[in-house]
């Protein structure tokens, strides 16, 4: 018989405040993308430091939206990163696209911008960065490249929020960013995405498409391009409002987690983290780490009612993406990590007395 779960991999409270103001909402007929959704959004772009900010249903929709306005379609390529959450790649599926993957760099898992030159085609309309658990993709070489070639990029920072590179949040160097309101990210509303942008003109068509490709309000009905139904609602911004004062305070208590791993864990054979680097502003979302024996680890460490999450963002191991990519074996990077990425019990409210006995259990194999 199995030990019940005493440590969960993830913990998050949105907590009795959470409660009142949702049902505040919905006592107040507070239930469409409204009031609530544009003060949402008025405070995230302040805290996110961007001109242009779009609540939507989820960080996939997010970037869905922004390869629309990029006029991403059938025939199209986007390069994307070797490892990341297979929603990145799906995006531009969705639309017909065929993506191009490149292998990460040799000690962290982002697109590795060497590799980036050589994966650009005639048919390249887009490059996604992936800031993959908090870590950044470095921008500026990347940024300089697509430039070059007039392809647009968006940056995945669904992974990311208020990680920064260069004294800026990652999601606010690319034309778009996206961000993802999830469970188990550092602030949440259950379902959820953001979708940011630098110009008046392509935040005119994020509104347009995020409504059916509606333009005029309510009396025009007139569509003008493609869209979908990717709105918010306020149930979801007033669970989201009350969190917003706890995010900085939910950062510092992360931080402090990696960093008691970081010093509990040094020198345990066969582990090493996969670090943020937090001194230039990058902070983790999960508390990820390379296991040499990932599947006795997950069970030994199971049995004493811990639980720790296997990871696998290898997306050449994808059955639906390695099916139209030539060459599977050519990720060395990306590979390495097959079967080896996992996560230690982490979140917002998870208190630091769990992560020692969590240290005291690994040291105890």
């Amino acid at each position: 018989m199995s030990t019940p779960t005493q440590i969960p991999v993830w913990s998050i409270d949105t907590g009795p405040a959470a409660a009142q103001a949702v049902a505040h909402a919905v006592q107040n007929r507070q239930i469409g993308q409204g009031k609530l959704t544009r003060l949402f959004e008025q405070q995230l772009a302040q805290l996110l430091g961007v001109p242009h900010l779009f609540c939507t249903t989820s960080g996939t929709n997010a970037l869905l939206m922004a390869l629309i306005q990029l006029g991403v379609g059938c025939g199209d390529e986007v390069i994307i990163p070797a490892m990341s959450w297979v929603a990145t790649a799906n995006a531009p599926l969705l639309l017909g696209a065929k993506v191009v993957l490149v292998d990460v760099e040799p000690t962290r898992p982002v697109m590795d911008i060497n590799k980036l030159q050589a994966a650009i085609s005639p048919k390249t309309k887009a490059i996604i960065a992936v800031h993959l658990n908090g870590i950044a993709t470095q921008m500026e070489p990347l940024l300089a490249i697509a430039q070059a070639h007039g392809i647009g990029v968006v940056e995945d920072a669904c992974q990311a929020l208020l990680s920064r590179h260069h004294g800026r949040c990652l999601g606010s160097f690319g034309r778009f960013g996206a961000f993802s309101l999830g469970v188990a990210k550092m602030l949440t509303t259950g379902q959820g995405g953001l979708l940011v942008c630098q110009s008046a003109e392509d935040a005119a068509a994020i509104e347009s498409i995020r409504n059916q490709g509606q333009c005029g309000g309510v009396l025009g009905e007139k569509m003008e391009r493609l869209g979908g139904n990717f709105k918010f609602n306020d149930v979801l911004a007033a669970l989201g409002l009350v969190q917003l004062p706890l995010l900085a305070g939910r950062v510092r208590h992360h931080l402090a987690i990696q960093e008691a791993y970081a010093r509990g864990l040094a020198g345990v054979a066969g582990m090493r983290a996969i670090s943020a680097n937090a001194a230039a502003g990058e902070h983790p979302l999960r508390a990820e780490w390379h296991c040499q024996d990932r599947q006795r680890f997950i069970q030994r460490m199971a049995e004493q009612g811990i639980e720790v999450a296997a990871r696998s963002t290898g997306l050449h191991r994808v059955p639906h993406i390695g099916a139209q990519l030539a060459d599977c074996e050519q990720y060395p990077h990306a590979q390495a990590y097959e079967g080896h990425f996992i996560t230690l019990p982490s979140g917002p409210e998870q208190p630091l007395e769990n992560v020692q006995r969590v240290i005291e259990a690994i040291h105890a194999l």
